[in-house]
C-alpha cells in the first residue's frame, strides 16, 4: 500500500511543478486517504500539509486550518517527524489563523512555530515567525 501512497504523492508534486494544481490537490487527498488507510501517520501528516498549503493558495483558511490541524495531531502522536516537521504545519495553521483573524491562535501557533525551527536551526523560519509575531497582518 505504501507504493500506491509514494506514487499518489509523485503524481500531485508533478502536478504541482506543472501548474495542475487541482490534480496535484486530488492526488493529495487520495495521498492522505491511502495514508490513513493503511496506518501510515506521517505520510498522511505530510499529505495534508501539502493540502492545507494548496488551501491557502486557494483562499480556503478553513480547510487549510483543519488541515494542518489534523497533521500536527498525527505528527504529535507519533514517533519519526522532526521539529521541522511540526513547525512547517504550525506555520500552515498559523498562516490560517491569520487569514480568518484569530490573532490570538495565531500568535500561539507563531510562537510554538518558532521555538520549533529555533530547536532545528533554521533563522529564516524563526524570523518570518518572529516578523508575524510583530505584525499580525504579516
Amino acid at each position: 500500500m505504501t507504493e500506491a501512497i509514494h506514487a499518489q504523492l509523485d503524481t500531485a508534486h508533478q502536478a504541482l511543478a506543472d501548474g495542475r494544481v487541482m490534480e496535484a490537490r486530488n492526488a493529495y487527498a487520495r495521498a492522505s486517504a491511502l495514508s490513513r488507510e493503511a496506518g501510515a501517520h506521517l505520510l498522511q501528516a505530510r499529505a495534508l500539509a501539502h493540502l492545507a498549503e494548496i488551501d491557502l493558495g486557494a483562499r480556503r483558511p478553513d480547510a487549510a486550518l483543519a488541515h494542518a490541524d489534523q497533521a500536527a495531531a498525527l505528527y504529535r502522536a507519533h514517533d519519526g517527524w522532526t521539529a521541522l516537521d511540526l513547525a512547517r504545519v504550525l506555520r500552515l495553521a498559523a498562516r490560517a489563523l491569520d487569514e480568518l483573524r484569530h490573532d490570538s491562535e495565531a500568535a500561539l501557533r507563531w510562537n510554538q512555530a518558532r521555538d520549533l525551527f529555533q530547536a532545528a536551526g533554521d533563522t529564516a523560519a524563526v524570523a518570518e515567525c518572529e516578523g508575524r509575531l510583530g505584525d499580525p497582518a504579516g
